[in-house]
């Protein structure tokens, strides 16, 4: 027992070395592919650093209206002061005197104006009206030096188009009971779950500091919240499973063999396998992803096949060398076999895939090594480690199972018949259909967002690459002249454009050129008021703006940022840099056909400007990923029944064994689809480790005598594992442990009942 202990705590050191040189990263963005088109190329950019990521939508509601208020407007304010929010919105943000006077000062390179008298009377009359309402102070201060409505015009744009109510500084839903709003941008990537439970936690801090009144509650949404509440469930889920996994699974070993040494020493080969994958994976890629760790060491649990085996199938006067020996030639095939399976998804191109190949390939082939040759060295040849006799009807049914082909040929038939019927499962283009985030917290995000009119930037146009910030506002432009056809056909209604915000340089200057000459303004009012009560001077301050607007610089986004910081905060999330590139984003709202947009959108013929629907080009980029890893693992089954074919001398005796295999994959796409469950990329590593498994069962039910009971020990180990995790509420982790345990309890029937009869087992 020191010599199987040392070895652990030697490999145990060696892979805790290797995780802290090379910890697992947690980024969901470092497990993205690098795109294949331009749109997918920039989709995974964003999502690795773009703003709308980091959009955090908040309420709060459970109180009367004027606490809700209270609430909201301290909560925002303790937003600001915590420095980690580019941006907090909740009813009481209103442009400052100072940011309203920059704005007034640049108004007519801001925005287009009318200066002929024509376009003037009509202002005129309407500014007389408003002198006698209650929005006499307003345009009092605004309308004489503004008569044609530039600077008002610019803030109703800016500020006055959320669809909610603004009561006593703070934002309401229109419904009842009363809810506030808020919405805030954070800082970090959006996919960076640590850096968004920070901005959650700043949030929850910044609302406990406002005193809510008893029964008020805050809400969160967000894709930043979802990043975080994803990986918590899947990080739950896991730790969850695993520690009732190991329990069960050890309280079963030793329940069968009575022996604690027996637990130490199936522990060898996988910590073996663990730091032979962790290693691989660190040296070809750089680093190990957490999901790619989690899921490589999912499948490592073919590792506990091998000592297992060894074991259980050595023969009362045998030494463990001499079973090592007898057995090796089937386990290393069987290793090789499931290793190949395993390493074909190498070729799907997609970065987790990927890594969890090499990570489980190269994990199984050491834990057969370490099973060979490491494990007969560290237990005394007197030592015995028998398992527990199996119940006398357990045997029996063994027995009688054994060979009973006919059983193992209805089984296909009732599977084939689902297929057929049925069409079988679908494949999965449903990307919600994958997160472990609730539908009720999926229903409040889209709720909060109806109701604050935050964009969903699900479809959207991306202006770039630009190689400046004038050029991107100068195709922002452009796009918002060609996109209007596509208004008037009801495609989409609008575009938030980041030169709705900045126009460019060159249209700034086209406004300067274009103001009128001192002269000709004067006589346009002259003309524009006849009539009209209003003095000669009164306005002066007008003429006077305009000729000061003349010897303005042009505002770049600097400027703007300087001057006008909420109306820059606004644009800022429509503007991302990569390296010297400078991109735009304008996301359409009201559409209700996007594969009709795209494809007039591509008609459009715009250089620089591309239509993007997040949805659609996920759904195609999983799709073809899907083809890649389908064509790769039937390749990888090509390529193992080749391995089975030469390892047992010829293609009829392989054909006995890869039966089970190919049984046991259509048994559990059988089960899926009777559960409603649709194929994702993740159902298909889930099948390739399954095939992983089988291959151990057929390759030793048809060549052992005895090994009924010892394959038996090796199935119930897996489905402790894999069954617990099948109850997982992770939907990836669901279709895993349902994918594996249907058809590992189908690969044991099979590969007993396809088996040639003999004697008791």
């Amino acid at each position: 027992m020191t010599r199987i202990l040392a070895v652990l705590l030697l490999l145990a050191g060696l892979t805790g070395a290797l995780a802290w040189v090379a910890p697992p990263r947690a980024d969901l963005a470092e497990f993205l592919p690098p795109g294949e088109t331009p749109a997918t190329r920039f989709l995974f950019r964003e999502l690795q650093s773009g703003a709308a990521t980091t959009l955090l939508l908040a309420a709060i509601e459970g109180a009367p209206r004027p606490e809700l208020a209270r609430v909201s407007r301290e909560t925002a304010a303790g937003l600001r002061e915590s420095g980690r929010f580019a941006f907090v919105g909740d009813g009481s943000v209103a442009l400052g005197e100072a940011e309203q006077d920059f704005l007034f000062r640049h108004r007519y390179l801001l925005a287009e104006a009318d200066f002929t008298a024509a376009g003037l009377r009509p202002k005129l009359e309407a500014l007389l009206d408003g002198l006698r309402s209650a929005a006499s102070p307003l345009l009092a201060r605004f309308g004489f030096a503004d008569p044609n409505g530039a600077f008002l015009g610019l803030a109703a744009t800016w500020l006055g188009e959320s669809r909610v109510a603004t009561v006593d500084g703070a934002w309401f839903a229109p419904q009842d009971p009363p809810r506030a709003l808020l919405v805030a941008r954070g800082q970090g990537a959006g996919l960076d779950a640590p850096a968004q439970r920070e901005a959650m936690a700043a949030f929850h801090a910044a609302f406990a500091a406002a005193n809510p009144p008893p029964g008020a509650r805050l809400l969160l949404s967000g894709p930043g919240v979802f990043a975080a509440e994803a990986a918590e469930s899947i990080e739950r889920d896991v730790t969850r499973v695993s520690l009732a996994a190991t329990l069960l699974l050890a309280g079963f070993l030793f329940w069968r063999f009575r022996s604690g040494v027996l637990l130490a020493l199936v522990a060898v080969p996988l910590l073996a396998a663990l730091l032979a994958g962790y290693a691989a994976t660190v040296a070809i890629h750089g680093h190990v992803h957490a999901i790619a760790l989690g899921f490589g060491v999912t499948m490592l649990g073919v590792a506990v096949d091998y000592p297992l085996l060894l074991l259980t199938l050595r023969r009362p006067d045998e030494s463990l060398g001499a079973a090592a020996a007898r057995i090796w030639p089937t386990l290393r095939l069987a290793a090789a076999a499931a290793a190949a399976g395993l390493l074909a998804m190498l070729g799907s191109g997609l970065p987790g895939l990927v890594q969890t190949a090499v990570f489980g390939g190269v994990g199984l082939l050491a834990a057969a090594a370490t099973t060979r040759w490491l494990l007969p060295r560290l237990v005394p040849a007197e030592a015995r480690m028998l398992a527990r006799p199996l119940p006398e009807a357990l045997q029996s049914a063994l027995a009688a199972l054994r060979g009973r082909r006919s059983l193992a040929w209805a089984l296909l038939g009732a599977a084939l018949v689902v297929l057929l019927a049925t069409g079988g499962p679908a494949a999965q283009s449903d990307l919600a259909a994958l997160s472990p985030v609730p539908a009720a917290q999926q229903a409040l995000d889209g709720a909060l967002r109806r109701q604050l009119g935050a964009p969903d930037v699900r479809s959207l146009f991306v202006i770039g690459p630009a190689a400046s910030e004038a050029d991107m506002l100068r195709l922002s432009e452009a796009l918002a002249t060609a996109v209007q056809p596509l208004v008037a056909q009801g495609l989409l209604t609008g575009l938030d454009l980041p030169s709705r915000y900045l126009p460019s340089p060159a249209t700034q200057l086209a406004r300067q050129a274009a103001l009128p000459e001192a002269a000709s303004l004067d006589a346009a009012l002259r003309e524009a008021a006849a009539g009209l009560p209003f003095r000669d001077t009164a306005f002066r301050r007008f003429t006077e703006a305009v000729d000061a607007t003349r010897a303005l610089p042009v505002l770049d986004i600097a400027a703007l940022a300087a001057g006008a910081p909420t109306i820059a905060a606004r644009l800022d999330p429509l503007i991302t840099r990569h390296g010297a590139e400078v991109w735009g984003i304008a996301p359409a709202t009201g559409v209700t056909d996007p594969l009709a947009l795209e494809r007039a959108a591509a008609a459009l013929r715009l250089p620089g400007v591309l239509f993007l629907d997040v949805k659609l080009e996920m759904e195609r980029l999983l799709a073809g990923y899907g083809r890649a890893t389908l064509g790769w693992a039937l390749a990888g089954g090509v390529l193992v029944a080749g391995l089975l074919a030469l390892g047992l001398g010829s293609v009829r005796r392989a054909v006995p064994v890869a039966a089970p295999i190919a049984g046991a994959v259509l048994v559990a796409l059988a089960v899926l689809t009777l559960a409603g469950e649709a194929i994702s990329l993740f159902h298909l590593a889930a099948l390739l480790l399954l095939a992983g498994l089988a291959i151990d069962y057929a390759l030793f039910v048809a060549s052992e005598d005895e090994s009924a009971g010892a394959v038996l020990n090796c199935a119930v180990s897996t489905l402790l594992t894999f069954g617990l995790l099948s109850l997982c509420a992770t939907p990836v982790l669901h279709g895993i442990g349902l994918t594996v345990a249907a058809g590992v309890a189908a690969a044991f029937l099979l590969a007993l009942a396809l088996a040639p009869r003999v004697g008791r087992a």
